[in-house]
């Protein structure tokens, strides 16, 4: 095996390992993003249940280490957090 062909073999292997790296830290990335929002709009059903209850609305809530901030406006809930804010 010569030294070119060990070079491109590695070089290939780099980018192979790059691309998929990358591609890891996207899904990733996007999986807390799905998560977060999911956790939004549980919250928010939440206060509307509470709301409907005759319970007062919570100002903040935390969850896994992340703060979401609650407004309730009559029947409107609005969450807000890190990546967004929900409404419902």
């Amino acid at each position: 095996m010569s030294l070119i062909t060990l070079l491109v073999a590695l070089s290939l292997f780099s980018g192979i390992f790059l691309a998929i790296n990358q591609w890891v830290n996207v899904q990733r990335q996007t999986a807390n993003e799905i998560y977060q929002r999911y956790q939004a709009i549980q919250i928010a059903e939440n206060q509307q249940q509470r709301q409907f209850l005759g319970l007062s609305c919570e100002t903040e809530v935390k969850q896994n280490q992340l703060t979401f901030s609650v407004s309730c406006l009559g029947e409107r809930v609005k969450v807000r957090y890190i990546l967004g804010e929900i409404g419902l």
